[in-house]
């Protein structure tokens, strides 16, 4: 899995969270890397800040596609409407910070049993 987390912190968090529960991650640390790892690696999925220095959700949504990766983005302080927008152009879903760390693992147990997992 890839993740692109610009904040430092998050990224540590998010990381201890989905190493510890089995996931093998790589982080990258700028739009460039982020696409030619999905294009080359084909990762199992791709976490995202939606709001980048570098590139727009579109991009990042563009290149995964490409390669069948789903993408999964985080934020803050977003428009309902341009979270709905990225989920409609092919987001797997949009996560607002703080992360509600269930929510990232349920979504990311869908890619491994292919089930939707219910919200409780």
């Amino acid at each position: 899995m890839l993740l692109y987390e610009p904040d430092d912190s998050v990224r540590d968090a998010l990381t201890v969270l989905l190493e510890g529960e089995g996931w093998e991650l790589l982080c990258v640390g700028n739009c460039q890397e982020l696409m030619a790892t999905a294009l080359t690696q084909s990762p199992v999925a791709v976490v995202s800040e939606a709001s980048l220095p570098d590139c727009t959700p579109q991009e990042v949504l563009k290149a995964c596609k490409m390669q069948d990766v789903p993408v999964i983005f985080t934020g803050h302080d977003l428009q309902l409407q341009s979270a709905v927008d990225m989920i409609r152009q092919g987001a797997m879903d949009f996560l607002d910070k703080p992360i509600p760390q269930s929510r990232l693992l349920d979504l990311l147990a869908t890619l491994s049993t292919g089930k939707i997992v219910e919200q409780s």
